[in-house]
């Protein structure tokens, strides 16, 4: 079973839009929801800028309420999933020793009998118990396997489950990040607005993440996706 489940991951995206610029070293651009008039900030003049979603995914209200929740639930379930493994292993392990100390006493006894050093109805005796041994670690391997495949089916379930809340979250965030960037952009001040990922280099007056972050935060406060 795989057993890491990477939480805060980077968009791939290029998010773009065409429209003028501004020449404001700071302005505002009103925006209507519906019934609701929100008023968004925007930055400095400029065709392209730029956001730093991992940054705002991390500092949001969204992560701070929901993220960090499920976060320590994956933690959770990591450390479970891996202590559970463990125990198989050990168990297997502990197992097995058993079963090569048993053919350790079963190779003696052969050699015991073969030099005349035991009598036949006690070498007898001895291979009952041995084999009786055998048959009960036989017994415990089995139970082992079998205990193995049903709390590995139930942690796979577990596992399925986390990675689809995640996957929740992410589209709920992609949502209104999308939302407040349309928003923002309303005016269409900005030609094209890059993930910071695919930006080598750029002035940071570009860099429009805190902005991008306030209107997220807004809009999930004010129940954006509900």
């Amino acid at each position: 079973m795989k057993k890491s489940l990477f939480f805060i991951s980077a968009l791939s995206m290029l998010l773009a839009s065409c429209g003028g610029t501004t020449t404001e070293a700071q302005s505002e651009a009103t925006v209507s929801d519906n019934t609701e008039v929100r008023t968004v900030e925007c930055v400095a003049s400029g065709d392209v800028v730029f956001i730093d979603v991992d940054y705002i995914m991390a500092s949001s209200k969204l992560f701070a309420a929901e993220g960090k929740a499920l976060e320590a639930k994956a933690q959770e379930f990591q450390s479970r999933a891996a202590a559970t493994q463990e125990g198989w292993a050990k168990k297997e392990q502990s197992l097995a020793n058993e079963y090569n100390k048993l053919q350790n006493e079963a190779a003696k006894l052969q050699q015991d009998y073969e030099k005349g050093l035991i009598t036949t109805l006690n070498a007898q005796q001895k291979q009952a118990e041995l084999q009786q041994k055998g048959e009960s670690i036989q017994t415990r391997m089995v139970a082992l396997q079998n205990t193995a495949q049903t709390e590995g089916e139930t942690l796979a379930k577990e596992e399925q489950a986390l990675a689809e809340e995640q996957m929740v979250l992410m589209n709920r965030f992609q949502a209104l990040t999308r939302k407040a960037l349309d928003e923002i952009n309303a005016d269409k001040r900005y030609k094209m607005i890059l993930n910071a990922v695919s930006v080598v280099d750029a002035d940071p007056s570009l860099n429009i993440s805190d902005i991008v972050l306030k209107s997220v935060d807004e809009l999930y406060e004010a129940g954006a996706l509900e």
